[in-house]
């Protein structure tokens, strides 16, 4: 009898990073992670139930991570559900901000799988794609808290993990991370939408 394949939950592989729950600011080791990554320079609407949403850019760094679910499974059997869509806010003024859209993916996805899944999109679109990259993050030491409300809000919990880092003597990045752990295609009521908040730590 052939046993059902595995479908791994890499939220639950690093729960303690993406399994956050409501309570102080968290000092965390975050370890060597694979993501897929997309460079944007664009204004967000931040009204909208679920991940910001792009103006004047499409974002594809979703569609690469969701063909590489069927690569992986076609070609080594390895099955993984979709992580949370990731943004690391960098230079902001007023609505318009420089960002790094990310998604966590498998280590055992190759450069070569990759680009397979780009390609496809690129097709399946009909269109040039935006560029996007398949990185290995090294470790890295954070600070992180929990915020669970509307998305727009998120910028007290910021001002808090900062505060907090450097009274214990750190130095923090100037940008900075949020996870969005509400799922982008459900409807949620804003007040029970969880992101977590996070800035790395500096020599």
């Amino acid at each position: 009898m052939q046993t059902k394949a595995i479908t791994h939950d890499h939220q639950k592989i690093h729960k303690e990073i993406y399994g956050a729950k409501s309570g102080p600011v968290r000092i965390l080791h975050i370890p060597q992670m694979k993501y897929v990554t997309q460079e944007m320079d664009t204004a967000y609407y931040m009204d909208w139930a679920g991940r910001p949403e792009p103006m004047d850019q499409q974002w594809v760094v979703w569609k690469i991570v969701n063909r590489l679910k069927h690569i992986t499974k076609t070609k080594i059997g390895y099955k993984f559900k979709l992580m949370p869509h990731e943004i690391i806010w960098h230079e902001m003024k007023d609505n318009l901000a420089k960002t790094t859209q990310v998604m966590q993916v498998p280590d055992c996805i190759t450069d070569e799988m990759f680009e397979e899944a780009r390609s496809d999109v690129a097709k399946k679109l009909k269109e040039v794609i935006p560029e996007t990259r398949l990185i290995i993050a090294d470790p890295v030491l954070c600070v992180q808290k929990l915020h669970v409300g509307h998305y727009r809000d998120t910028k007290t919990i910021l001002a808090e993990i900062i505060q907090f880092a450097e009274e214990k003597g750190f130095k923090v990045k100037d940008s900075h991370r949020e996870i969005y752990l509400t799922p982008a295609m459900k409807c949620h009521e804003p007040s029970t939408w969880k992101t977590i908040v996070r800035v790395e730590l500096t020599d």
